[in-house]
């Protein structure tokens, strides 16, 4: 239940922020929600990382360790996307390969192939034995999650090449769903633990074993992973029923 202390963690958050603050500074349209939502998924990839979540998802629980892994792929992620105005993204996407790769179909692909990979226990496994792996596995998620939320939100998509129509933002977030089901489905109904380290692992609660923490993983990636996405897609629905209704009220305007 230790409190880790790693610099690298606050060294990368610190050049996270003064990142933000130079553009936030060098356009006119950033708000201070912007600030505000930044500093959200800031200080969600602080708790990820800083907090005991962090020792007992390295030493003890897979449950907490997939805990982990839903706030930095799917929940930091979006609130930093939220925390840049239309002018600032418009700058990040002139980085050579930006605009690329944070197209619907690739952005959903690699953010796939991540959540895959990762989650193959040889690889799984890997990272709980070298730190220096565990940090390119928590850096590809957070990377994975802000392309697979960037086609989502009204800045970020805004720049894309393929403008999707509601609708089609709906059905890309169910797609979105797929990768992480199949590695929430695998965990709950396997009968065999997946992942060595966790079946020799000191247990924190006795009754807890290997197997049943295990599904509880599973459990926490399908119900929590599926919550953020449910509330983009809430968010992306009464946007699109508002501007149908508006345009109905401008029709029943102009034909009156």
């Amino acid at each position: 239940m230790t409190w880790p202390v790693d610099p690298t963690v606050y060294a990368g958050l610190i050049v996270l922020f003064l990142g933000h603050a130079w553009l936030a500074g060098s356009v006119t349209d950033a708000q201070r929600k912007h600030t505000l939502y930044f500093g959200l998924g800031l200080v969600t990839l602080w708790l990820a990382l800083e907090t005991p979540i962090d020792t007992i998802s390295d030493r003890y629980l897979d449950s907490v360790h997939m805990l982990q892994h839903v706030l930095l792929g799917f929940v930091a992620p979006p609130l930093m996307l939220l925390g840049l105005s239309s002018q600032m993204v418009e700058r990040v996407v002139r980085v050579p390969g930006v605009r690329a790769i944070t197209e619907p179909v690739p952005a959903l692909v690699i953010a796939g192939l991540v959540m895959i990979v990762w989650h193959f226990p040889p690889l799984y496994d890997a990272t709980l034995y070298s730190g220096s792996l565990h940090v390119l596995e928590h850096v590809m998620f957070i990377a994975a999650g802000l392309l697979m939320y960037w086609p989502m939100l009204e800045a970020t998509s805004a720049h894309a090449r393929w403008q999707m129509s509601p609708p089609a933002k709906l059905l890309y977030m169910l797609v979105a769903t797929l990768p992480q089901d199949g590695v929430a489905l695998a965990l709950i109904f396997s009968r065999v633990p997946f992942y060595e380290y966790y079946t020799h692992a000191p247990r924190l609660v006795s009754s807890l074993t290997p197997l049943i923490d295990q599904t509880l993983a599973g459990a926490v990636l399908m119900i929590l992973g599926k919550a953020t996405l449910a509330i983009a897609a809430i968010a992306v629905f009464v946007r699109w029923f508002g501007s149908e209704q508006r345009a109905d009220q401008a029709h029943a305007i102009t034909s009156g």
